[in-house]
């Protein structure tokens, strides 16, 4: 767990029922969390996110008879909630929450404020893929533009602000903000539609001099695959040249998600690799054929594999559906399984490099995985799921413009070494981790989407 986590852990256990003191007599927030608990029918399953002491907001929702599950990464706010509003109530980090169930709303209500922009990106996703179809989430967020932009840092990765060092509650913390625009746009891009006017107003905490601006937004999910966004999809799309071609799978790369994906293959039978076979021996399937050359027209003949593995291939087919037909050609034709893998919604290495190699974006990543989801119905295969990896690249230099560096080289050589420009793309990388490394100290997350499609015939 990164150091600013446990940072909040800590924060929230000292402060306990004065939280709840300072923020729970709101009745705005409480007329909204009403209004949103009046769309769910009786007993539905909701979530809350960063629950705190259960007051104001998940008592409002078990007082509106919804089963309430909650969750915060913090034992004393778990105790305090579980004390005193009915429900189930468990410490756990909302980044690395997995639930076993979807739910029929998810509630984060004034609880993203410590993340970093890349994990907001992140978790509103999550909410998404948490969510069923026709499901709500609320949020409850401070806008961008109340706050003094004196005391603001503009992020351009994001499009949104920090404020470094903010005082609050007699602690110091790093918060991210978006503004309001970004917040619509960011629940758009994960499949939602905003269900309501948003709620726009000014609360002061009790004992706090200053009051806060607080904004509520009600939305509801539309798109079944939250995964395949952002949405929505480009009507078009550019390859990636082949020279901007690098290796993911360097050193600096983590993801036990992955290994476990790739373990489950090692015993299997003629398994073909699409990519160069790399010294990374954690990313590697044992007694598998590799393939380097191009994707278009594969020197295999039909149905020669039971398996195939394409990781971050897509971007560089110039002719996508040729470049499908061609892995379908080589599976098995009555019993195999196609893993293609590419970015996640908000990953950060793609994100970083296209805010500065704008002449050379990485594609959308969604659009590629939805367009093989299509032609692997097509070809005939009738399971297909879409698994999320948590990946990432691990810096664990100590000097911070060292570390800056270090990450701007690595992750500009992965895809633009080759770029007429990579010397610029570099220096402007180091200008933007230098916020990026306020709130992941040594790691910038490179989450992934697994796409297994598996076909059998009798």
């Amino acid at each position: 767990m990164e150091a600013h986590a446990e940072n909040a852990e800590n924060l929230f256990n000292d402060l306990g029922l004065s939280y709840e003191e300072a923020f729970s007599n709101d009745p705005q927030l409480r007329q909204f969390i009403a209004f949103a608990a009046s769309k769910l029918p009786k007993r539905s399953r909701v979530l809350d996110v960063g629950c705190g002491t259960g007051k104001p907001v998940a008592e409002e929702l078990s007082s509106a008879d919804l089963i309430v599950h909650g969750i915060d990464a913090s034992d004393e706010m778990v105790r305090l909630a579980s004390s005193q509003v009915t429900g189930f109530f468990e410490k756990a980090d909302m980044r690395q929450y997995s639930p076993k169930v979807q739910f029929d709303g998810i509630f984060a209500i004034l609880s993203l404020f410590q993340l970093t922009p890349g994990d907001i990106c992140c978790m509103v996703t999550k909410f998404s893929e948490w969510l069923r179809v026709g499901g709500y989430v609320a949020l409850g967020v401070t806008p961008s533009t109340a706050l003094p932009p004196q005391k603001c840092t503009y992020d351009p990765t994001w499009d949104c602000v920090w404020m470094i060092g903010k005082f609050w509650m007699g602690n110091y913390t790093n918060e991210s903000f978006f503004s309001e625009e970004n917040w619509c746009r960011l629940l758009r891009n994960a499949g939602f539609v905003i269900e309501a006017e948003p709620v726009d107003y000014l609360f002061s905490p009790t004992g706090c001099n200053h009051p806060e601006a607080h904004y509520l937004i009600l939305a509801r999910k539309v798109d079944e695959q939250p995964l395949l966004g952002p949405f929505p999809l480009p009507t078009t799309r550019k390859a990636l040249p082949r020279t901007a071609r690098g290796d993911i799978f360097i050193d600096r790369f983590e993801s036990s998600d992955l290994e476990g994906l790739l373990r489950t293959h090692e015993s299997s039978r003629n398994v073909l690799c699409l990519g160069q076979k790399h010294e990374n021996k954690r990313f590697t399937i044992c007694d598998a054929k590799y393939f380097d050359g191009p994707l278009d027209k594969l020197p295999f003949t039909d149905g020669s594999f039971d398996v195939v593995f394409a990781p971050w291939k897509l971007d560089y087919a110039i002719e996508l559906e040729r470049t499908l037909a061609e892995i379908v050609r080589v599976a098995n034709k009555s019993q195999s399984q196609i893993i293609l893998i590419q970015g996640a919604p908000g990953n950060e290495v793609v994100k970083h490099l296209n805010t500065v190699a704008r002449s050379l974006p990485i594609e959308h990543q969604g659009y590629l995985l939805r367009c093989a989801v299509q032609h692997l119905e097509m070809a005939g295969f009738g399971d297909i799921s879409l698994r999320r990896i948590d990946a990432r690249y691990y810096f664990p230099e100590q000097d911070l413009t060292g570390r800056c560096s270090v990450a701007a080289e690595v992750l500009a050589g992965i895809w633009h070494k080759a770029h007429p420009q990579y010397n610029v793309i570099k220096e402007a990388l180091i200008s933007n981790l230098q916020l990026h490394f306020q709130g992941r100290t040594h790691w910038v997350g490179h989450e992934m989407v697994a796409l297994v499609a598996s076909r059998v015939e009798a």
